[in-house]
């Protein structure tokens, strides 16, 4: 079962609405600083939770479609680490207005592995129990934010579905261009987990635009440059959109204002 937390917007300027997809063992929570700056632009952002839908990547892929559909106007979904995977397999079902992908997993490498080559772990996905955050150096490699964003991101992971977590690190999953969706990858400069050559070859494979934000890591979601992030994802959504989404919304207030002349 998928459920979402809103984040509304401040002064709303678009029809639509970001729908915001964890990474592995994340929570929403992660998303709401970055669901925040949104927010103050004028878009409305649903996090979901995506943790407790049963099964591996399609079958995480069914439980979330539906909410694109149900998003009044046009829904923009956006994912970071294992979420940018699911952002793509989701817009291939239900075509979004735009797919971002933030510090996007290569399923399968040697990088992604080491989140799960402790005893615990590899016990737990041979066995297909819930698997814990990685600890120890993995976790540092893989949290790469310096304190307190470490130890406050640390705070809002949780165990997450082994059948998700294999098709990751096993390399179950192949990332697709979608046409008709315009894509955006975001890497960090200094990601441990995917390096230059990596994610321009995500970005050809997914028919994405590369932006690549030099001195940050693979956690784009907190420490010094989260911010640098979300405005760069605003100003890409703005420029790729913003006249469509700027006139659905005209046209939604004309129809409200309509209503309540008529009422």
């Amino acid at each position: 079962m998928v459920t979402a937390e809103s984040v509304y917007a401040e002064s709303a300027r678009y029809n639509a609405a970001v729908l915001c997809l964890p990474g592995l063992w994340s929570t929403p929570a992660v998303w709401r600083p970055f669901a925040g700056y949104l927010g103050h632009r004028g878009w409305e952002s649903q996090l979901l939770d995506v943790r407790e839908a049963p099964g591996g990547m399609q079958d995480r892929v069914a439980a979330v479609a539906p909410h694109v559909a149900e998003v009044a106007g046009r829904a923009v979904v956006i994912g970071h680490d294992a979420g940018a995977l699911l952002a793509n397999a989701v817009a291939a079902r239900a075509r979004p207005a735009a797919v971002v992908m933030i510090a996007p997993l290569v399923p399968g490498t040697r990088a992604v592995r080491r989140a799960t080559l402790s005893v615990r772990s590899v016990v737990a996905l041979l066995a297909g129990r819930r698997i814990a955050p990685p600890t120890g150096g993995a976790a540092a490699e893989w949290i790469d934010v310096p304190e307190p964003a470490r130890t406050a991101t640390r705070a809002m992971l949780a165990d997450d579905e082994a059948a998700f977590v294999r098709d990751v690190v096993w390399g179950r999953v192949a990332p697709t261009a979608i046409p008709g969706v315009p894509a955006l990858v975001v890497a960090g400069g200094d990601d441990g987990l995917l390096d230059r050559r990596s994610a321009e070859a995500f970005a050809e494979a997914t028919g994405a635009e590369l932006r690549v934000v030099d001195g940050a890591g693979h956690w784009l979601l907190a420490g010094p440059r989260w911010q640098d992030v979300a405005a760069l994802v605003h100003r890409w959504l703005v420029q790729r959109l913003g006249g469509s989404l700027l006139e659905f919304y005209a046209e939604a207030m004309a129809d409200r204002d309509a209503d309540e002349e008529s009422s």
